[in-house]
């Protein structure tokens, strides 16, 4: 008898959200709604792209922003105008890709954050909100999409959405909260649409639009290419290119990594993008040097193209090296963690094998950006700040300031240096940055 009451409440519990969730949709003009599209202009926020762990995500006005979403599909196409250019980001079920001309590129990592992306348009979480059997408490409605995403949204006094909360997968934060506020509804054809939107992501805006035309029940047809529909996350590789005696540099992708060998441990310099490829860096690290553990692992900034793959380095033990702006942003994030910093400058060395880490002062790129020096060999590392243009191309009309500064340091600390490994491109003798910033000679 008691099971049978619990039943019958949890199904008038059920019964009574969906009414509420019915009375929503009604107000938005969601019922009927199998399609919309939206345009507008604003600004957008590069996550993880900081000067420094505290500081907002660098602001980039959006010149035109569309999007057409298919709510059946479920199926999203976003453009976005920027000075740089435009993206096309679409998904479509299961793939991911974006467009560039007529040209698809498979996108397969990014399709779970495309399709969460979808489902917190306003209409869209009321449609997964009736789909995935919300509760209701007050004004709060809360669900799991996709048995694994917790959504939580906030209805105003209007019975419209105000807020909706879940979080995304980042290899730095973690699942990473998201919050997107709606504000300013007007009516478009009987559906009511926000006049401004505004999306936070670890704690920063990341999108601000305001929203000038809204077609409800456009045609849309997003159909996946047969090459995003097959596409499979491409297989990580990790090639080895010995430098100097002890020094290895590792590459096999968009960024690199150094391993350094002293006389009972290791050096790596830089664990990016993703623990996945720190930890194929890891694997080739030892099989390079199998009878010696990673001690350090040093870590040139904080962007989270660089610092995606320090977890795998904390599971390793290895003591991260970094900026000491970095310190309390990295213990909170990777906990149990184990950290050695720099202010200006330190030197790792057995008498031998000698690193020297320098921060780059006055670097427009980040504020604790560091180089990493090795005497010995007269090698630079850095990242970001230079990246080696290909063989025999002309030098760019106007420098890089970050690269100027770079040079600009490197007179100033009196390094002699033979050869830069960047993180990312190849490795150049010095005369290549000279030649990039109008310091070359003839």
């Amino acid at each position: 008898m008691l099971r049978l009451a619990s039943i019958l409440i949890l199904t008038g519990s059920i019964a009574a959200a969906q009414t509420t969730l019915d009375s929503i949709a009604k107000s938005m003009g969601a019922a009927n709604l199998k399609t919309i599209e939206y345009s507008g202009s604003g600004a957008s926020f590069t996550l993880g792209q900081n000067v420094s762990p505290t500081a907002p995500w660098p602001r980039v006005e959006v010149k035109s922003y569309r999007r057409a979403v298919d709510y059946a599909t479920p199926a999203s196409r976003e453009e976005v105008t920027r000075p740089q250019g435009t993206a096309v980001q679409l998904v479509s079920t299961g793939a991911a890709w974006n467009m560039a001309g007529n040209n698809p590129t498979p996108q397969p990592a990014a399709v779970a954050e495309r399709l969460t992306q979808l489902w917190i348009t306003p209409h869209g979480f009321v449609k997964a909100a009736q789909a995935n059997q919300a509760t209701v408490k007050g004004k709060t409605i809360t669900f799991t999409a996709h048995g694994k995403h917790l959504m939580r949204g906030v209805i105003n006094a209007e019975n419209l959405v105000e807020r909706v909360e879940t979080t995304i997968r980042n290899p730095v934060l973690g699942d990473m909260p998201v919050e997107v506020s709606y504000s300013d509804y007007r009516d478009f054809g009987g559906v009511k649409f926000p006049g401004k939107i505004v999306q936070r992501q670890g704690g920063f805006p990341t999108l601000e639009l305001t929203i000038t035309e809204v077609l409800p029940n456009a045609p849309v047809s997003i159909e996946a290419p047969a090459a995003a529909r097959d596409a499979k996350a491409p297989a990580i590789k990790v090639d080895s290119q010995k430098l100097a005696d002890g020094v290895w540099y590792l590459t096999g992708g968009s960024h690199h990594s150094l391993a350094v060998e002293f006389k009972d441990h290791v050096a790596v310099i830089e664990g990016p993008q993703s623990e996945e490829r720190s930890r194929a860096v890891i694997a080739e690290v030892k099989k390079l040097i199998p009878a010696k553990s990673i001690r350090y692992l040093i870590n040139t900034h904080h962007h989270f193209d660089h610092s995606g793959g320090l977890r795998a380095f904390v599971s390793e033990r290895a003591r991260i090296v970094t900026h000491r702006i970095n310190k309390p942003f990295y213990k909170k994030t990777f906990r149990g963690g184990s950290y050695l910093t720099v202010a200006d400058k330190r030197v790792l060395t057995d008498g031998g094998q000698t690193i020297e880490l320098h921060h780059i002062q006055g670097n427009p790129h980040n504020e604790g950006i560091l180089l990493a020096y090795l005497p010995k060999h007269k090698l630079l590392v850095e990242a970001d700040v230079y990246t080696p243009a290909a063989p025999n191309a002309p030098s760019p009309a106007t420098p890089n300031p970050a690269s100027v500064n770079l040079y600009e340091n490197i007179q100033r600390l009196k390094l002699d240096v033979s050869q830069l490994a960047p993180i990312h491109g190849r490795v150049v003798p010095l005369a290549e940055l000279e030649k990039a910033i109008g310091r070359g000679k003839g």
